[in-house]
């Protein structure tokens, strides 16, 4: 082997553990050149005071000139250095879907690289690449959402080889096989990770969100290769710094993530005394420490994140590009908007703003997503704001991406909503009414203690733990007089954007709402059900504010009779309603019933296995006998409908 030149480069995508690094090869690297070796290590994380005894090419060992290259943009630049910048362009596709997955800036050369590498894949694709993503069209978010994930699975979860296969092996029905591999993999890694991210979750409820700056957590079923992703999750939905651990004995091993303005390297960096094993960069790194290190290395990380940042750092802020008046022509522009791609990492795509937006939201179909389509421009809202939005609750500030969708040939501007924020609040009292069925689901008993306007001005002194619940437009009028430093606060409608628990007021709150990770709740006007205070108390501590009484609806058994059987009508009439809603309104105004009573009679049929609409509209009405007792909501309403 003398003579031999050996090269070790770090995996694209980031498919390898970001706790074995340079820093980790000194002893093999003295092993290897011991007989006869010549060893080139490439790299791109930062490194640490031991370094091995040998060629190391990595950019930021002297940080001159641009130093942000991913594992495989540094491998990319030592081909061409080693031979021509032709060779190196054999392999731009590949290094493009690493830069891009890899989430290093877009910025520059990565720029550079993503561009022409994008461009590759679209004009000459790998046949293994095509067959993994299924498109013709690529693009960076494609590569970010669908081809990385796939990628990255296989390292996660099993050896990385099959993604080699993929960029090297020429065979259809091989290539064929690995894909469908590479998407089981994926699959199994969604699962994982989904299970690992609501167990941390679980974890986090009850925190003191005033005194944690970073996330740090572990457990021993959670698999080691994809705390990466889950972490990153945990600091989408609570802007923290996050790292979690899987326990392996006494050992730990864990992946960090971060926020823009959390050097999590440095922070590492100071905290190497508590760690066996340590790499990284400024958003993500891994990291290994024995398990009785991991209180101290808590305790002290979050009291120097701190020490160091305000707590309003943590608070989500919307910063637009530009405001879009609605003199705009939205095609021309999304088309000129497309000319900035790839977007990324430091360079994300352009966010706008819509102020005093009063839009006709609609579902689509029978999904919790919503719509708006104008002459010129189409606005889609997913599940997270449908409440707000379908049920128009007042002039709003969206912040939106802009693109262009294309759907039988036919080419049109869509925007995403990404965030909004209501101004003028327009929500009727009888669409909040609406709103608020889902909580005569809960039964049991509860005790809020009143308290002072005086009380929720102490709470809401720190920024985090409080939220103010009410239920109607009225509640929040009510609200401004009795308590007016709340009208600083922001104001949502069915859920906030994420689980960052930000102090706000929250009108209808929605079926799916978590109130754990609030320290204090505190309820303005009526609830529907008194259980439903004691579902609010089983996670917080609950006050009202202002007195408040239950508001129980009445629906008599004549009512619930008459709209089965009109229901069992309808569904031995029609195969499937092409407007689920329509035909509900239909059924309201012919029995002169309110929409919110209709919403209550759906609920206690659902319950009790009686009426079901599938997915695509299909209404199924069961002629079973049952009792009315057995549904929770009827008991919550029954005491009025006794005789």
């Amino acid at each position: 082997m003398a003579g031999t030149l050996y090269l070790v480069a770090t995996p694209i995508g980031n498919l390898g553990d970001l706790s074995i690094r340079v820093a980790e090869t000194v002893e093999e690297v003295d092993f290897i050149k011991g007989k006869g070796v010549d060893v080139i290590i490439t790299d791109h994380h930062e490194p640490q005071d031991k370094l091995p005894d040998c060629l190391i090419v990595d950019p930021k060992l002297e940080r001159k000139g641009f130093f942000e290259l991913c594992g495989a943009g540094v491998a990319l630049k030592l081909v061409e250095a080693l031979s021509s910048p032709q060779e190196a362009q054999k392999y731009i596709d590949i290094a493009a879907i690493a830069t891009i997955a890899d989430v290093v800036p877009l910025l520059k050369d990565n720029r550079i690289i993503a561009y022409f590498g994008l461009k590759r894949l679209v004009e000459n694709p790998r046949r293994g690449v095509k067959l993994l993503i299924g498109s013709e069209k690529i693009t960076s978010q494609d590569i970010m959402f669908k081809l990385a994930p796939r990628i990255n699975a296989a390292g996660r979860l099993g050896s990385a080889m099959k993604v080699v296969g993929l960029f090297l092996e020429s065979d259809y029905f091989m290539l064929k096989t690995l894909s469908e591999e590479l998407a089981r993999d994926n699959l199994k890694r969604q699962d994982m990770c989904e299970v690992a991210v609501e167990e941390a979750k679980a974890m986090l409820k009850g925190t003191d969100f005033n005194k944690t700056g970073i996330i740090a957590l572990y457990k021993d079923n959670w698999e080691a290769g994809i705390l990466g992703i889950a972490a990153a999750r945990l600091v989408e939905e609570f802007k923290r710094p996050a790292v979690l651990f899987a326990k392996n004995g006494d050992e730990l091993k864990g992946s960090a993530r971060s926020v823009s303005g959390v050097n999590i390297f440095e922070l590492f960096s100071d905290l190497s005394k508590y760690f066996t094993t340590f790499g990284g960069h400024a958003q993500a790194a891994g990291v290994g420490m024995r398990l009785e290190n991991f209180e101290a290395f808590r305790e002290e990380a979050n009291r120097r994140i701190l020490a160091e940042h305000k707590l309003s750092e943590f608070i989500p802020r919307v910063v637009c590009e530009m405001e879009l008046t609605k003199d705009i022509n939205f095609l021309s522009f999304a088309k000129e908007l497309e000319l900035m791609e790839p977007t990324g990492y430091q360079n994300p795509k352009p966010t706008f703003l819509i102020k005093d937006g009063d839009f006709d939201f609609e579902h689509i179909g029978f999904s919790q997503h919503v719509k708006f389509s104008g002459k010129n421009l189409d606005i889609l809202g997913f599940s997270r704001f449908s409440e707000a939005l379908a049920y128009n609750a007042g002039k709003m500030d969206m912040e939106v991406t802009l693109g262009l969708n294309v759907f039988q040939n036919n080419v049109t501007a869509q925007a995403l909503v990404r965030s909004f924020k209501l101004g003028e609040l327009t929500l009727s009292d009888g669409d909040a009414a609406c709103l608020n069925v889902h909580e005569l689901d809960y039964e049991g008993e509860a005790y809020a203690r009143e308290i002072s306007a005086e009380d929720v001005d102490k709470m809401l002194a720190e920024p985090f733990g409080t939220l103010i619940v009410c239920f109607g437009r009225s509640d929040v009028d009510r609200l401004t007089k009795l308590c007016p430093s709340a009208a600083a606060l922001p104001l949502y409608v069915g859920g906030t954007p994420s689980l960052d628990p930000e102090n706000a007021v929250l009108l209808c709150p929605c079926s799916v709402f978590d109130f754990g990770f609030y320290s204090n709740v505190i309820i303005v006007g009526n609830p529907i059900c008194e259980g439903y205070v004691a579902h609010i108390a089983k996670s917080a501590k609950c006050y009202t504010l202002g007195g408040s009484k239950i508001d129980r609806p009445y629906v008599s058994d004549d009512v619930l009779r008459a709209l089965y059987r009109e229901l069992a009508a309808q569904a031995k009439r029609l195969d499937r309603a092409s407007n689920i809603n329509k035909l509900y309104r239909a059924i309201c105004s012919r029995y002169k019933v309110s929409e919110r009573d209709f919403l209550i009679a759906m609920r206690i049929f659902a319950q009790l296995g009686l009426v079901n609409v599938a997915d695509r509209g299909q209404l199924k009405v069961s002629n079973s006998r049952v009792k009315l007792e057995n549904s929770a909501v009827y008991r919550n309403i029954c005491s009025k409908n006794a005789p």
